[in-house]
């Protein structure tokens, strides 16, 4: 993504964008310097210009013609991150009470792979208890910085092939599906009861299966080593006849 296309993402519209990218490089320009070198229409470069000085985003020199410079990039940040901080606080507050009388355990298709892994590190991050993940090699590690995050919570995680995600949250929120790399990744967001209990099931069943294993392994090992003991034994017992 180009610097102009991340400054579109903080709120610029195409024509500010390339207006201030121009400025940065250039440093003091007037409304016509700025056409020549960017994108923005000579018809509409002071207009332009103009706006970025009412966003705070720009500073003018009054003349004949006005030249225009960019807020130095620190500050412009800055005032960005402030901007959105408080855009999304305000937010929060305002939706928190509409999202209360949704029904949850309904169920809700999520489709493309970054949307699905967005969901998921959503639910990691906000669980409070257990986070039980089952994934494919890539989606355990695009999820690993979450499920480092999920402090205080008991976290299982394991490797299933590839593309499968299966995630259940405190056991009252789920996400079943694919996260492969193509057109066709989507999965189920719900909290439907039988959903729930499915996968409580089958990270239960995973659970035990592992234990089983451990189980055996540890048995073949003390056998392994009485047999080798009882070997030992009658060595040194042929040796003393």
């Amino acid at each position: 993504m180009t610097t102009v296309e991340l400054l579109q993402q903080v709120g610029l519209n195409k024509y500010e964008a390339e207006a201030y990218y121009t400025l940065l490089k250039h440093d003091a320009l007037t409304g016509y310097e700025v056409g020549k070198h960017s994108q923005v229409p000579l018809s509409r470069s002071y207009e332009v210009l103009e706006r970025l000085v009412e966003k705070g985003l720009a500073l003018v020199q009054p003349g004949n013609p006005p030249r225009y410079r960019a807020l130095e990039p620190r500050l412009f940040l800055a005032q960005m991150r402030s901007t959105m901080e408080n855009t999304l606080n305000a937010l929060t507050d305002s939706i928190a009470t509409l999202a209360q009388g949704q029904n949850l355990a309904e169920f809700w298709v999520v489709r493309g792979r970054q949307a699905i892994l967005d969901r998921a590190r959503a639910m990691i991050e906000g669980a409070r208890f257990t986070v039980s993940v089952a994934g494919s090699p890539d989606c355990l590690r695009e999820l690993s910085e979450s499920l480092k995050q999920a402090r205080g919570c008991h976290v299982i995680s394991r490797q299933v092939k590839q593309g499968t995600l299966l995630l259940l949250c405190d056991d009252t929120e789920a996400l079943v599906g694919t996260a492969e790399e193509t057109e066709n990744a989507q999965a189920v967001a719900s909290s439907n009861t039988a959903l729930l209990f499915a996968l409580r099931g089958f990270f239960t069943q995973q659970t035990l299966i592992d234990s089983a294993a451990s189980l055996d392994t540890l048995q073949r090992s003390e056998k392994s080593w009485l047999d080798w003991e009882e070997r030992k034994q009658r060595r040194l017992r042929h040796s003393v006849a």
